[in-house]
C-alpha cells in the first residue's frame, strides 16, 4: 500500500465526492456563525469552531444525501476517500462535546 500520494492523487481522490465536502464546508460555517450569535463560551474563536464543528457530520449526512441523489458513481466507487472524511467529520462532532471549552475559555479570559 502506498502511504504518500501526490496532490493530483489526492485530487483524483475528493474530486468525485466534492459534494460531500461542499456541503460539510457550508453546513460548518452556518454552524459556526450560530456558534457565534450564541456565544455559549463567550470566546468569539471558541464560539465560532464548537458551532462548527457540532455541524461537521450532519453536514458530512446532508452532503452524502446529495451526492447519492446526483451522483451517477455508487459510494463503493470511493469507499477511502468516503470513510475517511466521514470518520474525520465523526470525530470532530464527537470531540466537541468532549474538549473542556468552559475551561478554555475562562483560561483565555483569565490571561487577559
Amino acid at each position: 500500500m502506498k502511504f504518500i500520494i501526490t496532490p493530483k492523487e489526492q485530487w483524483e481522490l475528493i474530486k468525485p465526492i466534492w459534494r460531500i465536502l461542499v456541503a460539510t464546508i457550508l453546513i460548518q460555517f452556518v454552524g459556526g456563525l450560530t456558534g457565534l450569535i450564541i456565544g455559549k463560551y463567550g470566546h468569539p474563536f471558541i464560539d465560532f469552531w464548537f458551532g462548527g464543528a457540532v455541524l461537521t457530520f450532519p453536514g458530512f449526512i446532508v452532503g452524502t444525501l446529495w451526492y447519492k441523489s446526483v451522483s451517477t458513481e455508487s459510494i463503493k466507487d470511493n469507499l477511502f476517500a468516503f470513510s475517511f472524511i466521514g470518520l474525520i467529520c465523526l470525530s470532530l462532532t464527537t470531540f466537541a462535546f468532549l474538549i473542556p471549552l468552559e475551561e478554555m475559555s475562562m483560561r483565555i479570559q483569565d490571561a487577559r
